[in-house]
């Protein structure tokens, strides 16, 4: 072989090796995204991809070179080629979501935005619901108290320990204390203890989408939709564990018409993860990019020289192949 072919196999090499890179590359970010953060299965996906398409490539050069039997190893390079082409198919799903996504960049962080927004919006119904439902039994309270009251209202006051209007501000205090300030209940997180670790979470949630790192995004592109339920029910237990009943006047006599104003907090719907992991519609930039890729891949495939060597075909003899010398 000459030294300049050994050179176009050099730079072939190269050139095929980066391709391969970039075709790793780009199907773990696409495949990370549209698995919603599964890490390993983007790696598998990834790996496998460039395993196959190294495995089919080294499979036609060889068969370029062979200088045997050369009918029989044309077929097989050509089986080759086409199965190259198969098998690019599959990773170029992943290839192009992943320019999909780059392309709709603002679209996306206006999602994490407005899913944010969502999250933080659940603590002020909750906030809302709770200062409404104190300042009712509050207003309760004060009515009821020194007045006839049916058994509920009386059990309520004593367990309460309430025998004047400054037991009421106490005891208001503490259910406040508890369902919306720095008092734990049965060794639970206090509430704005858990709106701080929230909120954290979803600062720094915004702040990778803000700056765009697309592999911290990848991974935790499941964080809102697993975030906001997790949320509601934690606020809506909490709430359910005060002591806020509603106490009304009916028929001379206060009584009790709800035991506890329990605050329901529901998820918001979220379109982060979902525009995240869903291709738009089909673009021709990014399908020309994937055959880029591919085209870098195969370079290797085309700089390779073909054998020199001549077949000798049935019914002939060296005597018959023109250019070869006779003795």
């Amino acid at each position: 072989m000459s030294q300049k072919s050994k050179s176009r196999i050099g730079i072939g090499n190269i050139v095929s090796i980066f391709g391969l890179s970039l075709l790793g590359f780009f199907t773990f970010m696409g495949a990370l995204m549209l698995t919603a953060g599964n890490t390993g299965a983007a790696i598998a996906i990834a790996a496998a991809s460039v395993v196959v398409m190294s495995l089919i490539l080294a499979a036609a050069i060889y068969c370029k070179q062979v200088d045997t039997d050369f009918s029989r190893w044309k077929k097989l390079e050509i089986a080759a080629l086409v199965a190259l082409v198969i098998a690019a198919c599959f990773p170029a799903r992943y290839v192009m979501h992943f320019f999909d996504v780059m392309g709709n960049k603002e679209e996306l962080q206006a999602a994490a935005v407005a899913d944010a927004g969502g999250i933080r919006s659940m603590f002020r119904t909750y906030e809302d619901g709770e200062l409404s439902a104190l300042a009712v039994t509050n207003t309760g309270l004060q009515n009821a108290l020194g007045e006839q009251c049916d058994l509920n209202v009386s059990d309520y006051l004593a367990t309460a320990s309430i025998n004047n209007y400054d037991d009421i501000d106490a005891w208001i205090l503490v259910e406040r204390r508890m369902l919306l300030g720095d008092m734990g209940v049965d060794g639970g997180l206090p509430y704005t203890s858990y709106k701080h670790n929230v909120d954290s979470v979803v600062n720094e949630w915004m702040a990778d989408v803000k700056s765009w790192d697309l592999l911290k995004i990848g991974r935790q592109s499941k964080l809102a939709g697993e975030l906001a339920p997790a949320v509601a029910s934690e606020l809506t237990k909490r709430s359910a564990l005060g002591k806020l009943p509603v106490i009304f006047y009916d028929e001379n006599v206060y009584t009790v018409s709800n035991p506890n104003q329990t605050v329901t907090v529901s998820a918001p719907t979220l379109s982060f993860e979902q525009k995240l992991t869903h291709t738009q519609e089909f673009n021709v930039l990014y399908l020309l990019i994937y055959i880029i890729i591919i085209a870098l891949i195969a370079v290797q495939y085309i700089l390779t020289p073909r054998s020199e060597k001549t077949e000798i075909g049935e019914g002939q003899n060296i005597s018959h192949i023109e250019g070869v010398n006779r003795l």
